[in-house]
């Protein structure tokens, strides 16, 4: 993943290229995670959805979750991003 998307996710957005007017007028959520500690470091990927997000009439961007140090399976449970991802999704 090396500081951007995963394989699968940018498939997902490929993928999702005949459907663009479909998407349109949409809120979007971005939850990432990284081992990195820092929220700078998680910008690339977050450019990336906003690259895609861009392409998508009335796209609007509504929060953003920064799941850092999370290196190994289960660290995102002990990490603030718990949390605030929870607190989020009462929102929607």
């Amino acid at each position: 993943y090396f500081y951007t998307m995963c394989a699968q996710m940018k498939t997902v957005i490929d993928r999702t290229v005949p459907r663009y007017t479909q998407l349109a007028n949409k809120e979007f959520y971005f939850i990432v995670t990284a081992a990195d500690s820092s929220k700078p470091a998680l910008e690339r990927t977050i450019e990336g959805f906003r690259g895609f997000t861009s392409c998508l009439g009335g796209a609007r961007e509504k929060g953003i979750v920064y799941g850092t140090g999370a290196w190994k399976a289960g660290d995102i449970l002990a990490s603030s991003a718990m949390k605030q991802a929870y607190e989020m999704g009462k929102k929607v």
